[in-house]
This record gives C-alpha cells, structure tokens and sequence, in this order.
C-alpha cells in the first residue's frame, strides 16, 4: 500500500482536518469534550480559554487553535493568585 492511510484520523499536525473534525490534535481520536468546571478554572476558565480535553490521552487544548492552555493555565492562576493576596492585604488593613 503507497501513501497515507486516507481511513487514518488526523494527527497532530494537521489542524485543518482536526477542525473539520473535532478529533484531539495529539492522539487523533474523536472522544473530545469540553468541561464546564475544571479545579484551576473554576466555571469560568474553560469557557474564557475555550478549553477542550480528550478523553483517551487526556490533552488539554484550545477548541479553536489546537494549541495546549497550559501557559494560559498557569497565568490564569497567578493572576489569580495575586488578586486574591491583594484582597486579603486591603482587608486586613481595614
């Protein structure tokens, strides 16, 4: 047999059939979901970086590029973070 399998999924690096699809770009299978509560986002991380995870590798990605969140992830919980130390220092000096 000569070329690529055409029954084959998509694979990582190629987004336009992943897209066109909906299957995860690291593992090509189809069972993507997208969560409504995660423990680093709460309710509304998922919805704010459009987060989506396979359910047979376990990938977390951005629904719309492919690309993982995890730098978008770790922001998201220092800013976070940093907002909540605020708070509590502007509440104990009350």
């Amino acid at each position: 047999m000569s070329g690529p399998d055409p029954y084959a999924p998509p694979r990582a690096n190629n987004l336009d059939a992943w897209r066109a699809n909906g299957g995860c770009p690291q593992c090509g299978q189809f069972s993507v979901s997208q969560p409504s509560f995660t423990w680093w986002g709460g309710a509304v991380g998922p919805k704010l970086f459009k987060h989506a995870v396979c359910g047979a590798c376990g990938f977390g990605f951005n629904a719309e590029t492919g690309e993982s969140n995890k730098g978008k992830i770790a922001a998201y919980l220092v800013v976070s973070a940093v907002v909540g130390i605020i708070i509590m220092l502007l509440l104990w000096r009350r």
